[in-house]
């Protein structure tokens, strides 16, 4: 099958690594230029660009749309539909499947207990904006697959600083460093390991038909039970052979009183319900009947720290003393 990813972030990189790993071949289309990769074509350019995208589009038998936006609600609102639109328009015309990412934001009411099929329950402009976003596919004519996931961890989320997980904990952890807890430290919150939804993406587009029968679907993508993050520091710490540092939290006052003077504090206080509270994610018919089991929280976490050991040692060029799980 060949697969058009578009953008080549955390999501977007997983995805081409599991095609070709898979056998299938890839085009990519993103805005900047990269040095060429074996069995992967590589267009350049801005999706907005009709010439571009139809380019990147002829061959493909399914679309993956993996680009995004900066972390602001302002941001999204002028520049995600249009571009979702000029990307399901193409799909329409090729007569092919979009598949996309999706976040908790838009269920955020009921993330204390998500079930699949949970009716959108916004608490804030970004879970508006992906509530949008979900009705402009519904109701357009291209096929279309959104795959929820929780908050993310991989070796892919490694130095992106996108996965708040990833990022505040362990990073930090295997740097040696305090971690930081953004919410309730003993909250059970969900996390989606990225090869496990890249591989859902990829099985619902090679079988896009089936899945979304009326031409639209929202899937769970397949995440490990949900566990605390005061857990996950724990483990991690096991893991590196550290000692297990008391780490910074973060309270839920303080998100309320920054995020009038600072962006990321808004948008964050915005989301504040999935992180002070429970974030569960139950699983959906990509587990239950097509049998796509998620990776175990306890390997998501190895192999997340696998490559943050050793992203710091490219970083200092030496191999640190935290580097049981390398």
């Amino acid at each position: 099958m060949h697969h058009l990813v578009i953008g080549e972030g955390q999501i977007g990189r997983a995805i081409i690594e599991g095609a070709l790993t898979d056998g299938d071949t890839v085009t990519v289309l993103r805005r900047t230029a990269v040095p060429p990769e074996p069995g992967v074509r590589r267009v350049t350019g801005d999706l907005l660009d009709a010439g571009v995208l139809e380019e990147a589009a002829s061959g493909a038998e399914a679309i993956h749309a993996c680009f995004h936006a900066p972390y602001d609600a302002r941001v999204w609102a002028r520049e995600l539909p249009p571009r979702e639109l000029a990307v399901l328009d193409t799909a329409a015309s090729a007569g092919i499947p979009v598949v996309f990412p999706e976040s908790m934001y838009g269920f955020q009411g009921g993330a204390s207990d998500l079930a699949e099929g949970s009716p959108l329950s916004p608490r804030d402009a970004k879970g508006e904006i992906r509530g949008q976003l979900l009705a402009q596919r519904r109701i357009h004519d291209a096929r279309t697959l959104s795959l929820v996931a929780a908050d993310l961890s991989g070796p892919t989320t490694v130095g992106t600083g996108a996965a708040v997980v990833t990022a505040m904990l362990i990073e930090r952890i295997a740097a040696g460093s305090r971690p930081i807890v953004v919410g309730d430290p003993a909250a059970p919150h969900a996390l989606t390991f990225v090869p496990d939804l890249a591989a859902a993406m990829l099985h619902a587009a090679r079988h896009a038909d089936r899945l979304a029968p009326d031409g639209d679907a929202v899937l769970h993508a397949p995440s490990a039970p949900a566990r605390s993050q005061a857990e996950l520091i724990t483990a991690a710490s096991a893991l590196l052979g550290a000692r297990g540092r008391r780490p910074l939290v973060i309270p839920r006052l303080a998100v309320r009183a920054l995020a009038p003077l600072n962006s990321f504090a808004r948008e964050l206080h915005g989301i504040a319900g999935l992180w002070y509270a429970p974030c569960v994610l139950r699983p959906g018919i990509l587990t239950t009947q097509e049998e796509l089991q998620p990776t175990s929280w306890e390997d998501a976490l190895e192999a997340t720290l696998r490559a943050t050991a050793r992203a710091i040692a490219r970083e200092t060029g030496q191999v640190t003393g935290h580097a049981a799980v390398v």
